[in-house]
């Protein structure tokens, strides 16, 4: 197994950097309407702002990037479930995740892209793989992957796109375990069609990792039920695939308010994913050798 195979589930050395591309990333947000972005939840999150870009008509003028690639980790299977609500049966702070797919040369929607995720629970647990409940890592193949325990399905699912370039999920914010800071894993996928409530075929056009901010994963630590976690939590600024390149920023998610119908403790999570609907990237996103 590399080193970069085995990144997922080893303990990093500690590399901080500050959030040098959330103009660019908060540009775009502000020209799709912001997606009722506000303050943060009270307790929780931290203060949100979409800033606008503007070009001598005052016009909105995003810009993007292409969304860095990043392993798929062990924990990926490829179900493919059409669905919103990931959640089941687990507990946690609820979340609702807007993920805006656009052309990275264009800053355009892409429209019928098939938006996949996967992400532990509260207690740093994946679907399918329950038996690693006590910070157990898994045995990982050739490949880096992990053969799956049980047929369990939680807290993973797949969202088309709709005219703006949002997929929709709504799920409970994932905890951590060992080695990772909080995270979720993302897949984009180019063409394919509906079959018996999966989506087939196609071509994987991104592979990512979404983040959070270092402050609301303080003040969620200490949040029942992710305060019984005993498996010791790394930061974003420890983690290898956060701070490789400075990448994790890129892919941070901008946290709000939920409309007042939804439970109080829920966060709305927004991120710009620019991609190239052409491309096929390697199959575990993983980063360049001698980058660490």
């Amino acid at each position: 197994m590399t080193e970069h195979q085995s990144a997922e589930n080893t303990d990093p050395a500690s590399n901080g950097s500050p959030d040098q591309h959330g103009t660019t990333r908060r540009g775009v947000l502000a020209a799709f309407g912001g997606l009722g972005l506000g303050t943060a939840v009270a307790g929780l999150g931290v203060p949100a702002t979409a800033a606008t870009g503007r070009n001598d008509s005052g016009a909105i003028t995003p810009s993007c990037v292409l969304a860095p690639e990043q392993m798929e980790g062990p924990y990926y299977l490829d179900y493919r479930i059409l669905r919103r609500d990931i959640t089941e049966d687990r507990q946690g702070i609820g979340l609702l995740l807007d993920i805006v797919v656009v052309d990275a040369t264009s800053c355009l929607p892409l429209k019928d892209i098939a938006v996949d995720v996967w992400h532990c629970d509260a207690s740093g647990v994946y679907s399918s793989y329950t038996e690693y409940d006590d910070g157990q890592l898994p045995p990982l193949d050739e490949s880096g992957h992990a053969e799956p325990t049980d047929d369990t399905t939680w807290l993973r699912g797949v969202q088309l796109t709709d005219h703006r370039g949002v997929a929709g999920f709504r799920s409970v914010v994932p905890g951590w375990y060992r080695g990772r800071t909080v995270h979720i894993h993302v897949k984009t996928i180019t063409g394919g069609h509906r079959e018996d409530g999966t989506w087939e075929g196609g071509h994987t056009s991104h592979t990512g990792q979404l983040y959070f901010p270092a402050e609301f994963n303080e003040r969620l630590a200490r949040t029942s039920p992710y305060s019984d976690n005993t498996i010791p939590r790394t930061t974003n600024e420890q983690d290898l695939l956060y701070t490789t390149d400075d990448e994790g920023p890129m892919t941070q998610l901008e946290l709000g308010r939920t409309p007042p119908w939804y439970p109080r403790e829920t966060v709305r999570g927004t991120v710009v994913l620019g991609i190239d609907p052409a491309a096929t990237p390697p199959p575990e996103g993983l980063p360049e050798s001698g980058s660490r």
